[in-house]
């Protein structure tokens, strides 16, 4: 049972329809639960689709439930669309705005596998899945105010943390999906992956600081191998101990009910994650981390 409630990804399910929720609270109109309820049935349904598709490619990864039980795991894939589409026509009919968003973000988990070696189209189709929830407000008739700036930190926090997934699979991706590491290489990726990170962290103060402490889940996930473990990696821990300043400018600027004490928590919790990474990241150097 416990592999089956794995290949659902709950936590990045449950990220989908809180970042749809924020959205809401951020664009100060009511919350649409059958949308956020959407978001969520729709988020399984992809990362099933993800899996069911790529269910040869991901022996290779020690991923066989797909493969091995292929009726069962094909019943829950159909049965999660079923519930995705039916929540998203439900809200189509009180909405057509929301619900045609609600239909896109369908469409793009469903065709992501498809487009896999077409170069950019998959990282593009996982930050507009993951970005989208948080316009629902906006195709909901609420004004655009904060939530384009939601939906950038939001996707370009994805797009760095979609790089590095792909660098830790890039031994066995060649051939099969086109991925930025493996077009300009797993150096350069890196550096991508951090500046996109970085500068998605920016955004997010520039919102809200509630917003923080659920982005940075996203990136607590991952293994710190974001980080370089040879040459190029003073040069990207450089960068990541260079986010104080970086965030200094957008702190000043934040609104007046945002009180001084909650940034400079924000700041603190946000300095000692790097902090975090950045000493199992020297560890790695030593010559037991090197294999």
């Amino acid at each position: 049972m416990t592999v089956w409630i794995k290949s659902l990804r709950l936590p990045i399910c449950f990220l989908a329809g809180l970042l749809a929720i924020a959205g809401f609270k951020i664009a100060d109109i009511p919350i649409s639960w059958l949308s956020v309820a959407a978001v969520f049935f729709g988020m399984c349904a992809t990362m099933l689709q993800n899996d069911w598709r790529d269910r040869y490619h991901d022996v290779r990864k020690g991923k066989t439930l797909a493969l091995n039980c292929p009726r069962a795991f094909l019943a829950l894939l159909l049965a999660f669309w079923a519930v995705a589409c039916g929540l998203a026509i439900t809200v189509g009919i009180e909405n057509i705005n929301t619900g045609t968003v609600l239909f896109f973000m369908i469409l793009a988990g469903l065709v992501y596998s498809e487009v896999r070696r077409i170069p950019m189209a998959p990282v593009t189709l996982v930050v507009f899945t993951s970005g989208s929830p948080v316009l629902l407000p906006i195709a909901a008739g609420a004004g655009a105010n904060k939530v384009w700036l939601l939906f950038l930190s939001t996707a370009l926090i994805i797009f760095g943390r979609e790089i590095t997934k792909d660098i830790d699979d890039h031994q066995i991706d060649g051939g099969y999906k086109w991925t930025i590491p493996l077009a300009v290489g797993s150096k350069w990726a890196k550096v991508i992956a951090v500046v996109a990170i970085a500068s998605g962290l920016a955004v997010a103060v520039k919102v809200s600081a509630a917003v923080l402490p659920a982005i940075i889940l996203v990136i607590k996930r991952k293994p710190p191998s974001i980080l370089p473990r040879r040459s190029g990696m003073n040069e990207l821990a450089k960068t990541f101990l260079d986010l104080r300043p970086l965030l200094g400018p957008a702190l000043r600027n934040r609104s007046e009910q945002e009180s001084a004490e909650d940034c400079s928590g924000v700041i603190t919790s946000l300095y000692e994650l790097v902090m975090r990474v950045w000493r199992k990241a020297v560890v790695g150097l030593s010559p037991r981390g090197e294999r």
